[in-house]
């Protein structure tokens, strides 16, 4: 990936808040059970959604499990491109985060839920 500080902002995409730098182990899925995989990265049951997106403008993912298996990676970073699974894309994000975050226009006040312009969420 190319230097993380010379990729442009982009106003129209929206970043999610990074909710963890690796995958989620998930056992005990059942074939054709449906679940909603956070996307904002909000959520406090990761990798599920707990209902923190409202808001954001982010919307989980409907995701029916369709195959049988005994241990799944679940994306927790938000940046996957194959949702809901972990594709390694955690690997090189924390520049890329960092970069965004230094480089965001918005105003970062501490009863912001997130920031959909850098994926900033405030210390808690």
């Amino acid at each position: 990936m190319a230097d993380s500080e010379e990729q442009p902002h982009n106003p129209n995409k929206v970043y999610p808040a990074v909710a963890m730098y690796g995958p989620c182990t998930v056992r005990g899925l059942k074939q054709g059970e449906t679940k909603l995989w956070c996307a904002c990265g909000l959520s406090k049951k990761q990798p599920w959604c707990d209902g923190s997106h409202k808001g954001t403008g982010i919307k989980p993912l409907k995701w029916k499990v369709n195959k049988s298996q005994s241990l799944f990676a679940i994306c927790a970073c938000k940046y996957t491109k194959d949702a809901p699974f972990c594709d390694a894309t955690h690997t090189n994000l924390p520049c890329e985060v960092e970069a965004r975050q230094d480089n965001c226009t918005s105003v970062h006040l501490s009863d912001n839920k997130l920031c959909t312009g850098c994926g900033w969420v405030p210390d808690f």
